[in-house]
């Protein structure tokens, strides 16, 4: 087996056991909503730019599928926005929740460098990594707003409506 596949099965089989071991039962529904809305997020900013020629994934599951790398699309970059959620400094001033979204940001790049440097499962140039950087920090600010705006709904079967 080549090592970019067994990275690709690894990421598999550990980025759920983390994501089981960190979400505390009452912030499910909190990180359901930010795993999906990631999803869909990285999905089309990711097809818009591989077939623009900006992203390339030469090692990818569902080759004949897409052209983008499903794994770290579906699984890797939604789950690092999940713990970017539930590690919010939610009453922290503005520096702060600042120093938040760049760390993060940090982190989601860092792991790309490093997974294009030793692997062919992204190719990634340096170009690539700026225009990540804005793409990951506008995708986590909407994240952040659209669970912001799920968690104030009130809870399915409740009457809000006074008789």
């Amino acid at each position: 087996m080549n090592f970019d596949y067994l990275v690709l099965i690894m990421l598999w089989i550990i980025l759920p056991i983390i994501l089981w071991k960190v979400i505390p039962r009452h912030r499910l529904r909190e990180a359901l909503a930010a795993l999906l809305f990631f999803q869909m997020l990285t999905w089309v900013f990711s097809i818009g730019l591989t077939y623009a020629g900006l992203l390339e994934a030469p090692v990818r599951f569902f080759k004949e599928a897409t052209k983008i790398n499903f794994t770290m699309e579906y699984l890797v970059f939604p789950t690092a926005a999940v713990l970017f959620q539930l590690s919010f400094p939610h009453k922290a001033r503005y520096f702060r929740r600042l120093v938040h979204y760049l760390l993060w940001v940090g982190i989601i790049l860092s792991f790309m460098a490093l997974i294009g440097t030793f692997t062919n499962i992204m190719d990634i140039k340096w170009d690539n990594l700026v225009r990540s950087f804005f793409n990951f920090l506008i995708e986590l600010w909407l994240c952040r707003r659209y669970v912001l705006w799920v968690m104030n709904q009130p809870p399915k079967g409740y009457d809000t409506y006074e008789y």
